[in-house]
């Protein structure tokens, strides 16, 4: 905590990306630094399109791009920057620093002959926005995700490609579909709140190569407005309630059972997410049989992957009762584990019924992913009960999940993963150009919350339920 105004020196090494974290966390509180980080960005996107000029490693000009219209380049980026910290307080700022844009990252000719570039990059100027947003909103200091082709990399590498971040003739369009109306109404609102806090984060550390990120939000059940999206927007980002239109890719919906050629899941499909169970559990001295409830719906293709993994014996639940024969009929056969291949609904049910005939196999239940989202983990039956999700649980003390709480608020994991989605579509189109499932599959896309190569999750983790939330399995 600061006890007065970080300096301006200190603000300016925070917006540089080498200030300590708690300077962001003061900015996001204060809208006095906040007037001030918004200004360090209007600078800088002025400076952007002003030619280039390379410096060679004794700091004198090696080579300058021709002045445009007349002008003389400006070769005194640096000491202009400083003059405008000790004045900004003072003075007003020219009408000319009105956009936001993202930092700029020049290379010199030796940097980028080092990373086997055959000339050296320019910085790519944007076009300002004509108004100035009414209030600077909370600064972006988000972990980068790093898109490349393996897990290695040089610096020189990594600053050509920022170097080379192209510019944005169009604006990013993000789309998000949450409910209005029922009992997740409430859980739709907030999920687009996260969202909105999200962009609008971004947009104050410049958007899209210095064009503000747009979002606009569809209610899931105004079908005319969600088909619009495909038109109106460039991809769509978390949100749930609607079931995946056609033509729009949809980055890490906040529902399993969303699903479709153009969708990259947040969770894992229902048999990938048998295999990894099964393989986990074997790892903790799993033995003997699972024993599946097995119901209609996507997630019945959990039984398939646990049976790859494992010994499984199989049980039809019947489209009415209350789940008592299908758990006396496994409780008989000696498994040592009970999986429910359903839908959250059924999984309530035979966890109830379970309970009701206290009977508690040796390695407990095994629900699918959708559990998570149906907010199965506050059922007092559902103590113990274990699935795999892709994104770190809201109130865990993972890193992404401390600075999604801390930057939002929230406990709520379909928001957490929301925010996720916004966070990777704005970093694929500030490194790539454009967000598609093409941009995104041929890179590796990793910060604390998500853990992408190309369209699969790697960052799947054993969890159990406990008194409402869901811990990491040891």
């Amino acid at each position: 905590m600061f006890r007065a105004h970080p300096g301006k020196l200190a603000l300016g090494a925070w917006f540089d990306g080498e200030g300590p974290d708690r300077v962001g966390a003061h900015v996001l509180r204060c809208s006095r630094c906040q007037r001030h980080v918004s200004e360090l960005s209007r600078l800088r996107s002025w400076l952007r399109t002003q030619p280039f000029v390379a410096m060679g490693e004794d700091n004198r000009v090696r080579e300058a791009a021709p002045p445009a219209h007349g002008k003389k380049p400006i070769v005194v980026l640096a000491a202009l920057l400083a003059a405008f910290l000790v004045v900004a307080d003072k003075a007003d700022v020219p009408r000319q620093l009105t956009a936001s844009a993202p930092r700029a990252t020049t290379t010199t000719a030796a940097a980028a002959a080092a990373a086997g570039a055959e000339e050296p990059p320019t910085t790519v100027a944007a076009e300002a926005p004509a108004a100035e947003p009414e209030a600077a909103p909370a600064a972006d200091h988000a972990p980068r995700l790093q898109p490349s082709t393996s897990d290695a990399g040089t610096v020189s590498q990594q600053a050509l490609a920022r170097a080379r971040q192209p510019s944005a003739t169009q604006p990013l369009r993000l789309g998000v579909i949450v409910p209005t109306r029922g009992t997740s109404a409430a859980e739709g609102t907030e999920v687009a709140e996260v969202v909105r806090q999200r962009v609008a984060a971004a947009n104050a550390a410049g958007g899209v190569a210095g064009v503000p990120v747009e979002l606009g939000v569809a209610a899931a059940e105004d079908a005319a407005a969600v088909a619009a999206l495909v038109s109106r927007a460039t991809v769509l980002v978390g949100g749930f309630g609607a079931e995946a239109p056609q033509g729009i890719p949809w980055l890490l919906p906040a529902d399993p059972a969303i699903a479709g050629d153009s969708v990259i899941p947040a969770e894992s499909p229902a048999r990938s997410a048998g295999i990894q169970l099964a393989s986990l559990l074997r790892k903790q001295g799993l033995t003997g049989t699972i024993g599946v409830i097995v119901g209609p719906g996507p997630d019945a293709a959990l039984a398939g992957g646990l049976a790859a993994k494992a010994s499984t014996t199989t049980v039809n639940a019947q489209e009415s009762g209350n789940c008592d024969r299908e758990v006396a009929t496994l409780a008989r056969s000696g498994v040592v584990a009970l999986a429910i291949a359903g839908s959250p609904d059924l999984a309530a049910k035979c966890m109830r019924a379970a309970f009701r005939a206290l009977w508690r196999p040796i390695f407990g239940t095994v629900l699918a992913p959708s559990a998570a989202y149906a907010g199965l983990q506050s059922m007092p039956e559902a103590i113990g009960a274990r699935t795999v999700l892709g994104l770190p649980w809201p109130t865990s003390a993972a890193p992404g999940a401390a600075r999604f709480r801390s930057t939002t608020e929230s406990l709520s994991y379909r928001a957490l993963v929301s925010y996720a989605a916004t966070e990777l579509a704005i970093d694929v189109a500030r490194r790539q150009g454009g967000v598609s499932l093409e941009s995104v599959e041929a890179g590796i896309w990793r910060n604390d919350l998500i853990d992408l190569t190309g369209l699969t999750s790697r960052a799947n983790t054993l969890v159990v339920a406990f008194l409402g939330t869901w811990l990491i399995a040891g």
